[in-house]
């Protein structure tokens, strides 16, 4: 993009960037320019006489403050934050270039600091309670003739403040009179509220985007479109003639009145519009996607690590991730760990619980009402089996007169998210079919209770993260692969590698990639949030296949998924290991810290993992090129190479943060329109790590 000026865009017509071409953001953070948004249709400036157009959907640059927004008519009225409250003591929320609320294109508003791990009784986004924008200089009178049109969109409804949640929102008001008016609990939509009011519309959605325009004829009234269709027409106008004073979008002019909306788009010409230049004006309309919209949401259960997730913002930052993907206007997170609510107990996380009490001594079958699943003990088909206490807390937590989350919030839950596989992996490599469709039982019970199947609602689950059986895990990784392997489970793995962890409260030396100390059982939250990270492009892409978007519903070439694998490991030598490696959207592989010494690779020689032959570790790790690598073991296996297998890591073994072998996605840079680092911060640009290996790789005798 050229520009005339810093930050300021150089246009080919009234709000047109020049653009010199579309490459790869930098993902540096928000200056990244935002893309045209392909709409090709009119813009306010073709009818004439346009005498004031504000446009937020393309700013020149996205989460920055902004203090005032130009008028594009060029009759240089800007529009400026308006704030009811003007004391010094607390400073006004800033008003700001948001990304990504309707397709490409963002919008103004004032969202407030929000805790990322969900613990706010509040919905995200949370926008500041007494934050609007104002006008100087526009008549609304009835005694002139005047068009107006209004774009906006509703995240939540209004939320956070001491007592006005259930009042309706002034979206125009004119020197303290509100012209139109949005309920934000009912469904009306409203043109002079204060007088004789008229109820443009009775159907206005919880979220929504609308464009409104108002059309005053002198001695007529006012008429009425509603996303391109006539509603009311010779409304009288109940404003005084010649009326003036501050025209103020989206706060009632009192205390802690804000609406708590994002703004797109506002246009006004000083005569009533006729037949032709409203139709045009409808026209430019289609830039937005209007109507009812929707909000996402991650159901998240499971124990300790579970709360973590949570507790670390992974959960939210994996929820954030998602609504940016779809176009959504909300991501949010449904939990709730045991002991708040009780008679019944509702919750959907407990510390040290497995899904069923199949683990003996601290959860043997047929002891009391069991975990989430109770086993009876009887030999008896986990298909049959019964929720057990943690089950009936959660069915509890979702459903009946005691449920905790309202439907409307349950019909946003777009995948379930287990990050849970701790106590489970203590269990022996024997129970992999018991695991496996104890796994299929819960989640169809749980889907069960939000009324979905499988194919509607995902289940999200990580690679099994390092914990105290190698075999358990190892048990634990195969069976959680091979149920994403089957189209019908509908599961998908969020977090392919877990190992690039440390335990939580260890010691950690970032220089070196090592660490000491800490609680083994527990990986550390810094980890738990890459994971929520990394998280987000796979559950994009699986609530995406399940149906579930909003404004966007394909993912360009170019977004990365889950990061390199192994194709294939040659035994070129006694001791080395060539490994072919398949890219995800990285060009190259990288050896960061402790990754050059072979962390985390091990050779089994001979044996299975039910019952292993000796493991070999590694004491070095190569680049060879950009998709192969060279291991270094400790010594040479002694079984033939078809009979060893290659591990990324082994059971518990931890490779560290920062130790894993990745692949360089974060010089390489998201595709145009993209930058979800410049949008969402640049935490998002990461180098990937290679996934895990689920099941031992075989060994080869011929090279790839």
């Amino acid at each position: 993009m050229l520009l005339a000026g810093p930050s300021t865009p150089l246009l080919i017509s009234s709000g047109v960037p020049l653009l010199t071409g579309l490459g790869r953001g930098s993902g540096g953070g928000g200056t990244t320019p935002p893309p045209a948004s392909g709409f090709a249709g009119p813009t306010p400036a073709a009818i004439s006489g346009l005498s004031g157009w504000w446009d937020a959907g393309t700013p020149a640059a996205w989460n920055v403050a902004v203090t005032s927004l130009a008028d594009q008519s060029g009759n240089n009225q800007p529009m400026t934050p308006y704030h009811y409250y003007t004391g010094t003591a607390v400073a006004p929320a800033a008003l700001i270039a948001t990304p990504r609320l309707n397709r490409l294109l963002g919008g103004l508003g004032a969202p407030i600091a929000q805790s990322t791990n969900g613990a706010a009784a509040t919905y995200a986004p949370t926008l500041d309670p007494d934050t609007g924008l104002q006008l100087p200089s526009l008549t609304l009178a009835p005694d002139v003739a005047w068009t107006r049109m209004l774009v906006w969109s509703r995240p939540n409804l209004r939320q956070g403040t001491y007592a006005v949640n259930g009042n309706p929102v002034a979206l125009i008001c004119v020197n303290g009179v509100v012209v139109l008016s949005l309920s934000t609990t009912g469904s009306a939509l409203t043109l002079f509220p204060a007088a004789e009011a008229v109820d443009l519309s009775t159907s206005v959605t919880r979220r929504h985007t609308h464009a409104v325009i108002l059309r005053n004829t002198p001695g007529i009234g006012v008429d009425v479109w509603l996303d391109g269709v006539q509603v009311a027409s010779a409304i009288a106008n109940q404003l005084a003639p010649g009326v003036s004073g501050p025209v103020v979008l989206m706060h009632e002019m009192d205390l802690q009145g804000a609406a708590q909306l994002w703004f797109h788009e506002m246009a006004g010409w000083e005569r009533a519009l006729d037949a032709a230049d409203m139709a045009t004006l409808i026209a430019c309309g289609g830039r937005w996607m209007l109507g009812p919209r929707r909000g996402v949401s991650l159901l998240i259960m499971g124990q300790s690590n579970s709360s973590y997730f949570v507790a670390s913002g992974g959960a939210q930052l994996m929820a954030n991730g998602l609504a940016w993907y779809l176009g959504a206007l909300a991501g949010n997170i449904i939990f709730q760990p045991s002991g708040s609510y009780l008679s019944p107990a509702r919750y959907t996380q407990v510390n040290g619980h497995p899904i069923s009490n199949s683990t003996a001594p601290l959860f043997p079958p047929g002891v009391g009402q069991g975990t989430f699943l109770t086993n009876p003990g009887d030999g008896s088909d986990p298909s049959t089996w019964s929720l057990g206490a943690d089950g009936l807390a959660t069915e509890a937590y979702l459903t009946g007169a005691s449920a905790i989350p309202s439907p409307g919030d349950l019909g946003d839950v777009a995948a379930v998210v287990w990050p849970w596989t701790e106590q489970d992996s203590t269990a022996p490599y024997s129970q992999k079919a018991l695991y496996t469709a104890t796994v299929q039982r819960l989640a169809a019970l749980t889907r069960a209770m939000l009324g979905r199947t499988a194919a509607q609602l995902p289940l999200l689950m990580w690679n099994a993260i390092p914990y105290e059986a190698d075999a358990g895990v190892q048990m634990v990784r195969e069976s959680i692969a091979d149920l994403a392997a089957d189209p019908a489970q509908n599961i998908s793995i969020f977090a392919a590698q877990t190992a690039d962890s440390v335990p939580l409260s260890a010691v950690y030396d970032p220089a070196a990639g090592s660490w000491s100390g800490g609680d083994p059982q527990h990986r550390d939250e810094t980890d738990e949030a890459n994971f929520g990270l990394r998280g987000t492009h796979v559950v994009a892409r699986a609530a995406l296949a399940a149906g579930i978007s909003d404004t966007l519903a394909t993912v360009p070439a170019g977004m990365p998924l889950s990061g390199p694998s192994i194709a294939h490991a040659y035994q070129q030598s006694s001791t080395e290991i060539l490994l072919t490696l398949v890219q995800d959207q990285g060009t190259d592989i990288l050896l960061p810290l402790q990754a050059k010494t072979g962390a985390g690779w091990a050779v089994m020689d001979g044996g299975t993992v039910a019952s292993p032959g000796p493991i070999i570790a590694a004491v070095a790790a190569t680049r060879v090129d950009a998709t192969h690598l060279l291991i270094t073991l400790a010594s040479a296996p002694l079984s033939a190479p078809a009979t060893c297998q290659l591990f990324y890591p082994y059971g518990s073994t931890q490779i560290g943060r920062g130790d894993a072998v990745t692949d360089n996605f974060a010089a390489v840079g998201w595709p145009a329109g993209w930058d979800m680092a410049g949008d969402l911060g640049s935490a998002r640009t990461m180098n990937f790590p290679l996934q895990a290996t689920s099941y031992g790789v075989p060994l080869s005798s011929n090279p790839r």
